[in-house]
């Protein structure tokens, strides 16, 4: 959309693909019952207002990595500054939905639920050191190291990566909290392994399907970063 580049199926096959693939892949981790318990009939009907803010979400996540590659290929080296400026934003985004919310001095006791109060009362402490994990590892180091990785990779290929999480999620919940790994887990967790393998492959080897000449991708990814780099 931003660039004009020709996302077409017969012209981009490979990211149709991995988009599909990660679709399928995620669905079935998030809505399918191995068990039986859930009536076929009855998967779509749990998909609710969450899930469309979960899509949201995505759409969020992929527009960001855009413009951070983006910003990446014009100034090479200053992931730390980027970083800073998102986790500022998210940071500033949270305190107007805390003020609004009338969370904030609402009473005394919700002053012991901020920082650093929480670290000092027994029983919030777990939750404290929880905040503190997804403040610092999960959201600043996190961006830190996909604002880096998207100095070097394409942003639709990392969006790809990233549609692994519900599959390391159900990993770790399987190994720590001995959850049950399903069939949907193994099934969900090929397509979205398999939808990485996707973002490899080339214009050329979809030939089987569309024929022709595909075009140049790598020329036409050149003159797109031309573009991007023209706007200064």
């Amino acid at each position: 959309i931003i660039n004009k580049k020709d996302m077409s199926l017969t012209t981009q096959p490979q990211t149709w693909l991995a988009a599909t693939l990660c679709i399928l892949g995620v669905g079935i981790l998030e809505l399918y019952d191995p068990t039986g318990a859930t009536a076929t009939s009855d998967i779509f009907s749990q998909i609710g207002i969450g899930d469309g803010l979960a899509i949201l979400q995505a759409v969020g996540f992929g527009t960001s990595f855009f413009l951070t590659e983006r910003m990446m290929t014009k100034v090479p080296g200053q992931a730390l500054p980027i970083t800073a400026v998102q986790v500022s934003m998210a940071a500033f985004i949270c305190m107007i939905w805390s003020i609004s919310d009338g969370w904030i001095g609402s009473s005394p006791e919700a002053q012991s639920y901020g920082f650093p109060a929480m670290f000092f009362e027994p029983t919030l402490r777990t939750a404290a050191c929880a905040v503190a994990w997804t403040g610092l590892v999960t959201t600043a180091l996190n961006r830190f190291i996909e604002t880096t990785a998207l100095g070097k990779m394409k942003s639709a290929e990392a969006s790809v990566i990233l549609a692994t999480e519900p599959l390391w999620a159900s990993l770790f919940a399987a190994l720590w909290l001995k959850e049950d790994f399903g069939a949907n887990d193994y099934i969900g967790g090929a397509l979205i392994v398999g939808a990485c393998l996707a973002t490899s492959l080339k214009r050329e080897d979809f030939e089987f399907l569309f024929g022709g000449d595909g075009g140049d991708n790598d020329g036409d990814d050149r003159k797109g970063m031309e573009t991007e780099g023209s706007f200064e």
